[in-house]
């Protein structure tokens, strides 16, 4: 087999079209990178019984047929049993000269396809997928909408200087009397505790683990119960409220102080003679028996973190493991055992924070079934870890840790991008049943009512670059797309989870034809949907779709229509000269075409004379944009709480690291005051109304 051959039969793309149609070969060098990164590892080695030899999907309730020439098998006998999930033996059956194995109807889920042939065992893991993703009957119904908000953002006259999970579910109570159907917030992934300026929600240590800095330590039990951590918090009131009035989160420290408390409230926890926390106890290690050994790693990551990393590393190449001493970077199980021994005490206080997120986290979800806030949580899942994660460390072969995801060169970013997260190895994925991917969405849909997958094309395709090359020198590699949308769709109904794809930009048909097929819903910004000088009437919005004014890496309303971004860009030197010029006549054209939309619509009157270049946002304007996107045709809406606040602000900045202050900023006004303002209210109101009143 030639070595295109072996790349192409690996799902390495030979070649690509770029953004603007032309085809680009793939360097020979990077193929064969890529070849020899996803070879199998030799027999013999890396072996175990619970990796499968195939992983096969099929429709519920319909047969398929299994041919044995998927593992280049053609043997005179062959015996097979099939188990469910519980190991419960489903059917089985000696076969004589067989081609393929013809297997029964079957409910959606995960089955174990044993063959015996030729004295040896071969396993296949059957994901058996439901004819669609969850379908919520509220969408049956009506159109919903909700508030999105960046959750660290939140200020209020309780918190920590950061918005928490009281925060959230006061916001839930508040929101729901409006007619909001859902509450989307940012990714809850573990960041890294030991470094807490490091605080991206979309390059996190893990995407299963929660992020512990928005507990709301006041709620809990023990600190109800302890007197010593009632006089702490007396001893720090004037220090959390100079947080809570800071303009940006202080997230090492909120961090230091919430770790302070928390360490207190453990300590209480252990040895408290109360009945209330001993049941609580007996909670927590059901909890540690159920999670298992990943739950440990995570403690134990974050124990090894904070003792080689006191101050912010200087750049993303020291994070997490990979600036650690080098006899921690790879443990064998037993060094790994005898450090789980040896930092038992805080190994198990850090998976006692990831218990107390859970709980919190499951009583806010059911905060929202008992408020009638129908669709409840609406989270959002990363691309991937960062490359110093837990995730990673815990986990290497899962990982091609000698490369990175990004984004190939285009017009906009000349050289591409390099987001400096590991992919996953597919051969890996497939050997292990896609078991952690499953553990890994089961964990993020658990508490959540809608899940948008930043980035979906990823589950079919990821620009993957080479350790030490620029992006330009990346190439496309496809994954097992039917296998992993499958996983998707089965994990969607099981957790009556709604899954938006993020799918901006160029999409491949194959993947839209899938999305379609399990009724995934498209994700439209409003920003991007200016064509050929006019945004869409309404009723053309995508009907199978969340819609929503902008996202977290653009500027708000207000700061988008005042061009702060790009003044930001021009003053950090992101963007100069031409392509700043460029920037801000393109501005000037969208604002342009919206405002004549919005005329041509009947929201602004016919004989309106608005002119955007001289025009700053207004109240009224504001509330016709808002009314423009609640009435479209889109099922699902979302409305961003920084634009009802009319707030000029970008969370993040996207180009920049340390030069701007990202996943800081606050929300200018408290919680209760926003539920408060009779403007607000009146925008509210008219956003719940129009949602139901679809313009002809």
């Amino acid at each position: 087999m030639s070595e295109l051959q072996q790349a192409a039969q690996l799902g390495i793309a030979l070649s690509y079209y770029d953004i603007e149609g032309r085809l680009i070969q793939a360097k020979e060098e990077t193929l064969q990178y890529f070849t020899a990164l996803f070879q199998p590892p030799p027999d013999g080695k890396n072996k175990s019984t619970k990796q499968f030899h195939d992983v096969f999907v099929m429709n519920a309730q319909e047969r398929a047929i299994y041919e044995f020439q998927r593992l280049a098998l053609s043997p005179p006998v062959c015996e097979y049993q099939l188990f469910d999930e519980q190991n419960k033996l489903c059917g089985e059956q000696t076969l004589s000269d067989p081609k393929s194995l013809s297997l029964p109807p079957l409910e959606a889920g995960y089955y174990l396809l044993k063959l015996k042939c030729n004295d040896a065992e071969y396993r296949i893991r059957l994901l058996v997928q439901p004819s669609t993703a969850y379908q919520p009957p509220l969408l049956e119904r009506k159109k919903a909408w909700g508030l999105n908000v960046q959750l660290y953002s939140l200020r209020s006259t309780r918190n920590w200087g950061i918005g928490d999970f009281a925060d959230l579910r006061n916001l839930i109570k508040s929101a729901v009397k409006f007619g909001a159907d859902f509450i989307g917030i940012n990714p809850l992934h573990l960041v890294y505790p030991a470094v807490p300026e490091w605080a991206s929600p979309y390059s996190s240590s893990s995407r299963r683990w929660l992020n512990c800095i928005y507990l709301d330590i006041e709620s809990l039990p023990e600190y109800t119960l302890s007197k010593l951590a009632k006089k702490w918090r007396v001893e720090h009131n004037e220090q959390i409220e100079q947080l809570r009035k800071a303009e940006l989160v202080d997230y090492a420290t909120v961090n230091q102080l919430k770790q302070s408390a928390l360490a207190l409230l453990f300590d209480f926890f252990n040895r408290s003679k109360s009945a209330q926390i001993a049941a609580r106890r007996t909670e927590f290690n059901v909890f540690v028996e159920n999670q298992g050994e990943a739950l440990l790693y995570q403690g134990l990551f974050n124990v090894l973190d904070s003792i080689e990393h006191v101050d912010l590393p200087e750049n993303e190449n020291q994070i997490g493991w990979l600036g650690w001493r080098k006899e921690w970077q790879h443990l064998t199980s037993k060094k790994r055992k005898a450090l789980l021994k040896e930092h038992q005490k805080q190994v198990y206080f850090y998976a006692w924070q990831q218990w107390l997120a859970e709980q919190q986290l499951a009583e806010t979800e059911s905060l929202c079934l008992t408020e009638g806030m129908q669709l409840g949580i609406y989270g959002d899942l990363a691309v991937n870890s960062s490359r110093g994660s837990s995730d990673v460390w815990s986990d290497q072969k899962l990982y091609c840790i000698n490369a990175s995801v990004g984004a190939p060169p285009d017009p906009l970013g000349p050289v591409g991008q390099n987001w400096n997260l590991p992919p996953y190895n597919p051969n890996q994925l497939k050997r292990r049943g896609f078991q952690p991917v499953i553990d890994m969405l089961r964990a993020n849909m658990r508490h959540f009512g809608v899940l948008r997958i930043d980035h979906v094309m990823g589950l079919f395709r990821l620009w993957l670059i080479p350790e030490g090359k620029t992006a330009a020198d990346g190439v496309y590699v496809h994954y097992p797309f039917n296998e992993l949308m499958a996983i998707l769709a089965i994990e969607s109904q099981r957790n009556q989870c709604l899954i938006i794809g993020e799918d901006l930009g160029t999409v491949p048909d194959e993947v839209r034809s899938k999305l379609k097929e399990f009724q995934i819903l498209s994700y439209f910004v409003v920003y991007f949907s200016n064509q050929n000088g006019e945004f869409p009437q309404g009723k053309d919005f995508p009907v199978n779709a969340f819609a929503t004014i902008g996202t977290h890496d653009v500027p708000s309303l207000a700061g988008f229509w005042h061009c702060r971004d790009l003044a930001l860009f021009a003053q950090l030197d992101v963007l100069k000269d031409d392509l700043l010029k460029a920037k801000y006549d393109q501005r000037l054209t969208d604002k342009q075409a919206l405002l004549d939309r919005l005329r041509l619509d009947g929201y602004l009157p016919a004989d309106y004379q608005g002119d955007a270049l001289n025009m700053a946002m207004h109240d009224n304007l504001n509330l016709v944009i808002h009314r423009y996107l609640a009435e479209s045709a889109s099922q699902l809406v979302g409305v961003q709480l920084e634009n009802l606040l009319n707030q000029e602000v970008s969370f993040n900045l996207p180009g920049t690291s340390t030069e701007y202050p990202n996943w800081r900023k606050k929300l200018t006004v408290n919680l209760d005051d926003i539920f408060n303002d009779e403007r607000i209210i009146a925008l509210l109101k008219t956003i719940n109304y129009a949602r139901s009143q679809p313009k002809s």
